[in-house]
């Protein structure tokens, strides 16, 4: 199989994990009982959808021209993701609750997210290693560090749910 079959067969994958990873976000907001629960998820499915129309345009571009385009501007900034859960806590912070745990249904879905995005994680960073054009290596690597940043949120948020006076004593030493 050329290089180009394999990217644009990558992509169509990536795509349809990108979808199905906002399609369960989306549920799971949806049944969330605590309210940064579903504040993050919500927030993780948009992210999902920005990485689905980045994927769309990589995926095009490799169709209409044949080569990758620069990711230059292309993609989102680093860091972005998690800004947004910085953003997300700082205006929950007077509705979170010390003590108040989420349900165990947030949690196991905290599992579950958490699993989905290490998954992503692999996928992308085994591309960017077998990808032979800078372009698709550049592209690959970014995504897989995307979805590091969305893996230490759904991390981060699920201590925080387990034991939130625990993570507000951690927290408050940190500043």
């Amino acid at each position: 199989m050329d290089s180009k079959k394999a990217d644009l067969d990558a992509l169509q994958l990536a795509l349809k994990m990108e979808g199905e990873g906002r399609k369960f976000y989306l549920e799971v907001a949806g049944k969330a009982s605590h309210p940064l629960a579903k504040k993050t998820f919500h927030s993780l499915a948009d992210w999902e959808l920005k990485h689905m129309k980045v994927i769309e345009r990589f995926h095009s571009s490799l169709m209409e021209k044949g080569r990758w385009e620069s990711a230059e501007g292309a993609l989102p900034k680093k860091g972005e993701a998690i800004d947004t859960f910085k953003t997300i806590f700082q205006e929950l912070r007077e509705e979170i609750d010390r003590t108040v745990r989420a349900s165990a249904d947030d949690l196991e879905a905290y599992q579950t997210a958490k699993d989905i995005e290490d998954k992503l994680v692999g996928f992308y960073q085994e591309r960017a290693e077998k990808a032979s054009d800078d372009e698709a290596k550049r592209f690959y690597q970014f995504m897989a560090d995307m979805e590091r940043e969305h893996y230490q949120i759904l991390d981060n948020s699920l201590q925080l749910l387990e034991n939130p006076a625990q993570w507000f004593e951690r927290e408050e030493w940190t500043f």
